[in-house]
């Protein structure tokens, strides 16, 4: 993992960035802050192969109290962009403390990403958040291998809230079989 100085190279070097970064740094991460918005899904259910539709929340200046068992789709204020190196975010223990996390399940950041990061936020009690609070921090892992391949996949570029786009696979798995069938 990268420590500050290490952190602060990169930066330099213009393989990590992360908008006003300096301001942000910690002794081995930067911390990033909660975007303006959420979105909750807009559905009785959700579903995997089809867009699901979603309702946009702006958090007032008073601040947004979330729901226990509620997923809020998030994301950070700041822009990032990783080269050679495999991002981390995590939460913060502050946040740990009060119940709340800032991902389900995916922490991990892909070489060549650019973009905001979505935060799948739930919580155990009834919280408070505002925008531009500290919400997560990233780590920075080096890259072992091949770098050259850099994700450009449904998320890349991405700024607003973003919900799942898996179902983007599963249109592209019937383009495949009807193109297919024409074949036969």
């Amino acid at each position: 993992m990268l420590n500050k100085e290490a952190i602060k190279e990169e930066i330099t070097r213009k393989s990590i960035y992360v908008d006003n970064s300096n301001d942000h740094l910690g002794e081995n991460f930067i911390e990033v802050t909660l975007g303006d918005s959420v979105k909750v899904y807009d559905a009785p259910f959700l579903s995997i192969t089809n867009s699901t539709p979603t309702k946009e929340i702006i958090i007032p200046d008073e601040g947004l109290i979330l729901k226990p068992n509620e997923l809020y789709i998030g994301r950070t204020l700041e822009f990032t962009k990783t080269y050679g190196f495999v991002p981390l975010l995590a939460g913060t223990e502050e946040l740990a403390a009060v119940g709340m996390e800032i991902h389900v399940t995916a922490g991990f950041g892909d070489n060549g990403f650019e973009g905001t990061w979505t935060l799948e936020i739930v919580c155990n009690n009834p919280t408070r958040v505002y925008k531009n609070m500290p919400i997560g921090r990233v780590y920075y892992y080096p890259l072992i291998g091949d770098d050259k391949n850099k994700y450009r996949g449904k998320y890349f570029g991405q700024v607003e809230p973003t919900a799942s786009r898996l179902y983007t696979e599963y249109e592209q798995k019937q383009k495949v079989l009807v193109k297919s069938d024409v074949n036969k």
